[in-house]
């Protein structure tokens, strides 16, 4: 073999050997420097914090403010919301025969507690000629009712079920509304399938009157866009805070988002009577008219055929037998103040509430000659 291979030198085994060993412990002086110096030791202990991403949008559902005090008012009130439900009677007729018979009638509505005892107040209409009337609690008790009284004219009725210590709701004050403030109703639209209905909306104007017969109407109510079902009568229509500002009673068929409730002042009012048994029996004077202004003035001269002697008042236009009768007013006569007051745009008898025995002071028009009369309300006919 030849003694190239053996000899020692810089390219024999061990000189490489010991070339790659020095290069070894260079390279780990050179880390450790590296390490003592730059903060790359940091680095490599401790992992690097997670780079701050704007946070996602969450998957669960967020609940605001506004819906939250939706919440709350239905947790505090719907404990006090009933259900009412009653059978009545009603004839069943032949052809030949008349009258075979009597069929029961189911009918539905909701109340309010509103005292411990078990007072709760609802719409005269929800137990009008019931024979029987069972109220079903928010825990599902059905307990019978029986009624304490009712103004029929206001549609209003206060009835009583046994026991004591029930959940009742608060009465706000349906004098401080606002037009645009939050509206709540709860009740019973169809059933026990649906008991405790919850819909919101807004309280869309006040002072509202709607026709319920020819010589009746209901005054100074509150319209409402949350919808109103015709189970709903009778339930409480709610601010914010969760007190009652109204008790629902009427919606407008041919309308969508039009219902009406109870200003809670009268019905307050009207049910401390019904309690206290001093209600007297709402009144009239007897008379139809028709409100003008510079709206509607020209009108009513071209369709009655008369000159309205002033901008504004009531025009009768029919005087049924009566005080109005007795009194002498007429079909044609201008009424321009009502107690004292001077009939303004948009009036009407919203406020009078009559009831037998109030005496009314009337000054008006006939043709251009004005007088004065006092008239004494009398029973509704």
């Amino acid at each position: 073999m030849s003694s190239y291979y053996r000899r020692e030198g810089p390219y024999s085994r061990t000189g490489l050997f010991s070339l790659l060993l020095t290069a070894a412990f260079m390279g780990g002086l050179l880390v450790l420097l590296a390490v003592r110096f730059t903060g790359l030791g940091q680095a490599l202990v401790v992992p690097p914090p997670v780079q701050e991403t704007p946070a996602q949008e969450s998957t669960s559902l967020q609940i605001t403010d506004y819906e939250k005090a939706t919440i709350d008012v239905v947790d505090k009130v719907g404990p006090s919301v009933v259900m009412i439900t009653t059978t009545s009677l009603v004839e069943v007729k032949d052809f030949f025969f008349g009258l075979v018979g009597y069929q029961p009638v189911q009918g539905l509505g909701s109340g309010v507690i509103f005292r411990q005892d078990g007072h709760i107040l609802t719409n005269y209409h929800v137990i009008a000629k019931a024979e029987e009337i069972l109220v079903v609690l928010n825990d599902g008790r059905e307990l019978p009712a029986k009624l304490v009284g009712a103004d029929p004219d206001n549609d209003l009725a206060v009835l009583k079920i046994e026991g004591d210590n029930y959940p009742v709701a608060k009465f706000g004050r349906s004098a401080d509304l606002r037009v645009g403030q939050m509206a709540i109703a709860i009740g019973n639209p169809i059933g026990e399938g649906l008991k405790n209905t919850v819909t919101v909306g807004v309280v869309s104007a006040i002072n509202r009157s709607i026709a319920t017969g020819e010589r009746t109407a209901l005054r100074d109510l509150i319209q409402t866009d949350a919808s109103i079902n015709p189970g709903n009568s009778g339930g409480p229509l709610l601010n914010s805070k969760g007190e009652v500002i109204g008790i629902n009673t009427a919606i407008i068929e041919e309308a969508q988002g039009i219902g009406f409730a109870i200003p809670i002042d009268k019905a307050r009012e009207i049910a401390d009577l019904i309690i206290k048994g001093e209600l007297r029996p709402p009144g009239a004077i007897g008379i139809s008219y028709v409100p003008f202004d510079g709206n509607n003035k020209q009108y009513l001269e071209q369709r009655f055929r008369i000159k309205l002697p002033v901008e504004q008042g009531f025009l009768i236009t029919r005087v049924y037998p009566g005080p109005a009768a007795k009194a002498g007013l007429k079909a044609g006569d201008v009424i321009v103040a009502i107690n004292g007051e001077t009939i303004k745009e948009g009036a009407n008898f919203a406020g009078l509430d009559l009831k037998v025995g109030d005496r009314v002071t009337m000054e008006l028009y006939r043709g251009n000659r004005k007088f004065k009369v006092e008239i004494t309300a009398g029973p509704l006919e």
